[in-house]
């Protein structure tokens, strides 16, 4: 097995997560700079509830998830006839160092068995079953020699709220309400259609090179938003394989914990000629 397919299962899960993790600020300075687009627009407390626009939607589910905190996720990429499903939580802080994920990501009929991934300080853990001996290899996403490192770096930017939020809305170009709502884990949700241009997301323009080419100009989001202004499910196509991430057990408590180091394994993955491409 290679890092390619992990990469690429990476890749289509953080962009689909991150859009569930534009919840904090990142910093004093882009929270006022959030604040300040939105001025003279109602907050995201006066506005739960009632229909979102281009204009109010990602600054009411950013504040709503805010406040939630933490949430959990369960995922399903399916392409070419194979089915990958993934579940874990996310919890949300200020900063992305504060910020982390937990996830489980069996591969299914693609041969690769489960995968687990752990995003915590700034450091990607990923236990690939027997290629690391069951144990976690340890990726420090600062560490600028390490080429794997490289290759998965920008993970931490998609998890950078700040960013996303800037990011996602820099990107549309077609903003619309998409039928009537939906019960989803027993809440209504209303779904929304939004078309983002690829070209703008740097989760796409980091791809390797064979996979960038099957990226499209766009791709078309369906997200469902309950009263709260919470995400209950969104739904892609990303690059041929279509993504459905379902949300739920907002602000419950969550505990994403970096292996502990009877479970991280001496693999150095840079070593091992493997490759992402």
């Amino acid at each position: 097995m290679t890092l390619r397919l992990s990469r690429l299962a990476a890749v289509a899960s953080v962009v689909v997560l991150a859009l569930g993790t534009t919840a904090c600020s990142g910093s004093d300075d882009s929270s006022s700079a959030a604040t300040s687009s939105t001025k003279g627009s109602s907050s995201a407390a006066d506005t739960a509830g009632d229909e979102l626009t281009q204009a109010t939607f990602f600054t009411a589910i950013t504040d709503a998830q805010s406040k939630a905190g933490t949430s959990h996720v369960a995922l399903e990429i399916g392409s070419g006839g194979q089915k990958i499903e993934a579940e874990g939580d996310v919890e949300v802080g200020k900063t992305v160092a504060d910020t982390a994920m937990s996830m489980t990501m069996d591969m299914g009929s693609t041969g690769a068995g489960k995968i687990a991934m752990v995003i915590v300080d700034n450091t990607f853990y990923m236990n690939l079953g027997k290629m690391t001996g069951d144990k976690f290899a340890k990726i420090d996403l600062d560490d600028d020699s390490n080429p794997i490192a490289k290759q998965f770096g920008s993970i931490t930017d998609q998890l950078d709220p700040s960013r996303q939020l800037a990011q996602f809305k820099d990107a549309v170009t077609s903003f619309k309400k998409s039928g009537a709502a939906k019960k989803i884990d027993g809440v209504q949700a209303q779904p929304y259609e939004i078309v983002l241009d690829t070209s703008k997301i740097k989760a796409f323009d980091e791809l390797p090179a064979g996979a960038e080419a099957n990226v499209p100009k766009t791709l078309t989001y369906t997200m469902f938003v309950d009263a709260d202004n919470l995400l209950r499910r969104v739904e892609a196509d990303v690059a041929g394989s279509t993504v459905t991430a379902t949300y739920s057990k907002w602000g419950e408590p969550v505990d994403v914990k970096a292996p502990a180091a009877g479970q991280l394994s001496d693999l150095d993955l840079s070593k091992m000629g493997a490759s992402a491409s």
